[in-house]
């Protein structure tokens, strides 16, 4: 089977970085996202957007094409056939991963399904909240913005907390050699450490080369690294007062707060 392992997590919280790492890796490589895990069979894909639409550009798959390698009841096999036609594989690649955050809402679903070992990544709820208000809300201000944000976050995240981070940590030696589930703030702070314990929940050995990152794939608005700041930015950023806040209103996911 030429899917070997899955990337997942919250949105902001390292899947990309941990991506660009692992496509260091001789042989191993992936396109950008997938998504077909989110569904029943790959047959369902189809009707998964705006993944399945994205697919065609972020693996380069014809149109025509990727309706044929949706044509099956069998994920492993839906694996071998986007490697084999995806435009962004070379032929010397011998191995793919998939990288999508959004299987974090329900890992051991996409784990029964596609058989392979999961990451999972998350990261403080404050600095997800900052992520989000730079991206979407920074030219607004904040409280309002929050006021209208933070009930449906809560919402989404509270879900994946239970069914996927909890379910992992209350099973964890049932499932510690398939699933890991691991912070952005432990591959930063702690990174030879948290890299080793993830490539080898992965099936691949660790070599420090891949921190220096020379075979990246797409184009980012900065390049990527693996630094202290980028977990904790928000520390600068948000007032004392905000950063209450959220901690009080997202203190449901308190094992995620890092302390």
């Amino acid at each position: 089977m030429t899917i070997k392992f899955i990337i997942c997590g919250l949105e902001h919280s390292g899947t990309t970085l941990l991506s660009d790492i692992f496509r260091q890796v001789e042989g191993l490589s992936s396109g950008f996202e997938v998504g077909v895990l989110l569904g029943k069979s790959p047959k369902d894909f189809p009707n998964i957007q705006p993944f399945y639409d994205n697919m065609r550009v972020g693996w380069k798959i014809e149109p025509d094409t990727l309706k044929q390698i949706c044509n099956t009841d069998n994920f492993a096999d839906f694996y071998d056939k986007l490697k084999t036609n995806s435009g962004v594989i070379k032929p010397e690649i011998k191995s793919i991963f998939d990288k999508t955050p959004r299987y974090f809402t329900d890992i051991y679903g996409c784990y029964e399904k596609a058989k392979v070992p999961i990451v999972g990544l998350y990261k403080d709820p404050r600095s997800l909240v900052y992520s989000d208000y730079k991206r979407g809300g920074k030219d607004k201000d904040f409280y309002s913005w929050y006021e209208n944000y933070k009930e449906g976050k809560l919402r989404y995240l509270n879900s994946t907390y239970n069914n996927s981070y909890l379910k992992w940590k209350n099973n964890f030696n049932n499932t510690q050699n398939k699933i890991l589930c691991i912070s952005l703030e432990e591959i930063c702070l702690n990174t030879r450490e948290t890299l080793e314990k993830i490539f080898s929940c992965v099936g691949y050995k660790f070599n420090l080369d891949y921190l220096l990152l020379k075979n990246l794939r797409y184009q980012h608005t900065r390049q990527p690294q693996i630094s202290s700041r980028i977990p904790f930015e928000y520390i600068e950023c948000l007032t004392k007062e905000q950063k209450v806040l959220i901690q009080k209103d997202f203190a449901v996911l308190e094992d995620w707060f890092y302390q």
